[in-house]
C-alpha cells in the first residue's frame, strides 16, 4: 500500500469514525427522550391503575350497602326553593288562565 492510499484510507475511516460518533450521540438522545416517556407512561398507568381501584372499590360500597339517600342541607334547600318556584309559577299561570290577574 503506498502512503497516498494509506493516506486516503485514514481519512476515510475518520470521516466515518466522526459520522458514528455523531450518529451515536443522536441516538443516545433520542433513546433519553424515549426513556422520559415511558417513565411518565409508566406513572399514569400506576396512577390510572389507583383510580381504577379506589373507583371499583367505591362501587361495589354503594351496590352491596346501597345509595344514601340523605340530603345535604345545600341539596335540601336548592329543591326545596326550586318546588316552591313551580309551586308558585303554576299558581300564577293557573290565576292569569282563569282571569285572577
Amino acid at each position: 500500500m503506498e502512503p497516498t492510499e494509506r493516506d486516503e484510507l485514514l481519512v476515510r475511516i475518520d470521516e466515518r469514525l466522526k459520522y458514528t460518533c455523531e450518529l451515536t450521540e443522536k441516538q443516545e438522545k433520542h433513546l433519553s427522550t424515549l426513556n422520559d416517556r415511558t417513565r411518565k407512561s409508566e406513572l399514569n398507568i400506576d396512577r390510572n391503575h389507583y383510580r381504577l381501584t379506589n373507583l371499583e372499590d367505591d362501587i361495589k360500597t354503594l351496590v352491596n350497602c346501597g345509595l344514601p339517600l340523605r340530603l345535604t342541607k345545600v341539596q335540601a334547600i336548592g329543591g326545596g326553593s326550586g318546588v316552591l318556584g313551580m309551586v308558585a309559577v303554576l299558581i300564577v299561570s293557573v290565576g292569569k288562565i282563569l282571569g285572577w290577574w
